[in-house]
C-alpha cells in the first residue's frame, strides 16, 4: 500500500500483506500498528481513497481525518447525481498521483514479470528502495504545479463543482428527448461542428484518460461503410444526439446529447444516460468519444485500427457469402420447380 502526496512524492510503501486481506483490512492494520502515519498526516489531514476503503471510512473519520471517496450508486438508482459524480471526479483527479506513482514503479524490470518466491522476504525492502530512488532522482508528475495552466484548470473544476446539468433537466422534462424532435440520422459530413485542438480537448475533459478510450467507442459506432452517424434536433441547430454502445455489455446502449456553438464557447453542455453521464466536471467516455471524433479526429485523417478493419472485412465477406448462398438456393428451387 502506497501513501502518496498530491505532488507525486511517496511517504511510505507498506506491505506486503496477505492476498486475502482487502484494502479496508489493510488500512485498519496500518492505523493500529504504524504510529508514524498519524505523525505524517497531522490532526486535520485530508485522506483521498478509492472505493475499496469504504469499510474503513468511519475509522479515518474517528481519528479526525477528513476522508474523501468516489460515491456508490444508491440502491434502486441507475445513475449518479451530478453533485455525486462531480465530487467523485474531484477525488479521482487528486488521487491520480497515486496511479502515476504506481505506473512509474511498474516500469522497473523487476516488477514487470512474475516475482520469484525466493524474493518475497526481500520484496518490502526492494519496493521501498525503488520508491526512495524515484523520490530522489525523478521529478514529480507536475513539473510546475503553480503554472497558470494548472491554476486555471483547478479553478474550472471548482467552478463546475456545484453546477447543475441543464441538459439533463431538459432531457428528463421531455423537451429534447422525444423522437419526433430528431431529424433522420445524418453522416458527420453533413453538418458543421466546432473544430478543437488536442490541447483544447485535454483542458475540456481534464486530462487524456477518456480521450485515449475514445477511439474504441468511435470504431464501434462506425457503420459498415465507415460512416459516423448522429441525429440533429429539428427545432434547434446546436444540439446533437448519438446512441453509443456500452463497452461493458453488448446489450446496452446509451443516449448522449451535446449542445455546441460555432461562435464563442464551442462545447456548452452535455448529458448521457450512462451511470456517470450527468457529470459536469469532465464527461463520460461516451460524450468524450463523440466530441473527440467530430471536433478533432475526422479533421486529422482518422482511420479505424487494423484490427477493426479486419473485423469489418470479415463481416462484409460473410455477408457476401451469405447472399451468394441465398441466390444459389433460390436458383436451385427454381430449377426444381421447372423440372417438376
Amino acid at each position: 500500500m502506497s501513501i502518496v502526496h498530491p505532488d507525486d512524492y511517496v511517504s511510505d510503501v507498506i506491505g506486503p500483506f496477505q492476498g486475502t486481506l482487502n484494502d479496508a483490512s489493510i488500512a485498519e492494520e496500518i492505523l493500529a500498528t504504524n504510529n508514524a502515519l498519524a505523525t505524517w498526516l497531522g490532526s486535520n489531514g485530508h485522506i483521498i481513497v478509492d472505493r475499496g476503503f469504504r469499510d474503513v471510512i468511519e475509522t479515518f473519520q474517528d481519528l479526525g481525518y477528513e476522508t474523501h471517496m468516489p460515491s456508490f450508486l444508491k440502491k434502486g438508482e441507475k445513475q449518479h447525481s451530478t453533485i455525486d459524480m462531480n465530487n467523485s471526479r474531484m477525488c479521482t483527479k487528486i488521487r491520480w498521483s497515486v496511479e502515476a506513482f504506481h505506473g512509474r514503479l511498474k516500469k522497473w524490470r523487476i516488477f514487470q514479470d512474475k516475482i520469484h518466491n525466493s524474493l518475497i522476504p526481500k520484496l518490502k525492502d526492494i519496493v521501498r528502495i525503488v520508491s526512495a530512488t524515484l523520490n530522489r532522482y525523478r521529478a514529480g508528475v507536475f513539473i510546475d504545479p503553480n503554472s497558470s495552466y494548472h491554476q486555471k484548470l483547478a479553478q474550472v473544476m471548482r467552478t463546475r463543482l456545484m453546477h447543475r446539468n441543464v441538459l439533463q433537466q431538459r432531457v428528463e422534462m421531455g423537451t429534447i428527448s422525444t423522437r419526433s424532435r430528431w431529424k433522420k440520422t445524418i453522416e458527420d459530413v453533413d453538418f458543421d461542428f466546432p473544430e478543437l485542438s488536442f490541447d483544447d480537448l485535454c483542458f475540456l475533459f481534464l486530462g487524456t484518460y477518456k480521450i485515449k478510450l475514445a477511439r474504441t467507442y468511435v470504431e464501434e459506432h462506425l457503420d459498415q461503410e465507415g460512416d459516423y452517424t448522429v441525429e440533429l434536433d429539428a427545432n434547434t441547430d446546436n444540439i446533437l444526439r448519438c446512441t453509443i454502445q456500452s463497452r461493458h455489455s453488448s446489450a446496452v446502449k446509451y443516449k448522449s446529447w451535446i449542445q455546441y456553438s460555432l461562435s464563442g464557447d464551442p462545447i456548452i453542455a452535455w448529458y448521457c444516460t450512462c451511470p456517470g453521464g450527468a457529470v459536469t466536471i469532465g464527461a463520460c467516455a461516451h460524450i468524450v468519444s463523440i466530441v473527440w471524433y467530430l471536433s478533432y479526429a475526422r479533421h486529422h485523417h482518422f482511420e479505424p485500427s487494423k484490427g477493426r478493419r479486419r473485423i469489418q472485412q470479415a463481416i462484409m465477406e460473410r455477408i457476401v457469402v451469405g447472399e451468394d448462398d441465398d441466390m444459389d438456393d433460390k436458383d436451385q428451387e427454381e430449377e426444381d420447380d421447372d423440372w417438376h
